[in-house]
């Protein structure tokens, strides 16, 4: 896949305008038109790395996403997994503690007692 081709599958998957992307990074949404549709608008590695950033600050996993799309995989319909894989270490241990805690919370544990007294029952 291009460059501008995964671009512009990013911003759509991740659902960023080019007018918020403008706003975002400081580049004409003019230039960012013509860099999505391949018709002469080259991008700077520098306007490329702005436009990035602001792409990530607008939509977290959104720089994963396009990664991904470059190197001709899929990343996925629901965008979890761009999600997680933007994670940093400590981002992915809060996640996880939050699974731990929410699947080790009282109403858990009782439903599964529960479940398992139908089924010996």
């Amino acid at each position: 896949m291009l460059i501008h081709e995964a671009f512009d599958q990013t911003l759509k998957r991740c659902g960023i305008s080019g007018k918020a992307l403008s706003e975002a990074s400081g580049v004409s949404t003019a230039h960012i038109s013509q860099f999505r549709n391949g018709k002469g608008g080259a991008v700077s590695h520098t306007t490329l790395e702005d436009l990035l950033n602001a792409m990530e600050q607008l939509a977290p996993g959104a720089r994963f996403c396009f990664c991904l799309l470059l190197a001709g995989k899929n990343p996925g319909q629901s965008g979890t997994d761009v999600l997680v894989q933007s994670m940093d270490d400590s981002q992915l241990k809060s996640l996880l503690l939050l699974v731990a805690e929410r699947l080790s919370a009282p109403s858990c544990r009782q439903q599964e007692t529960t479940d398992v007294a139908l089924l010996a029952g």
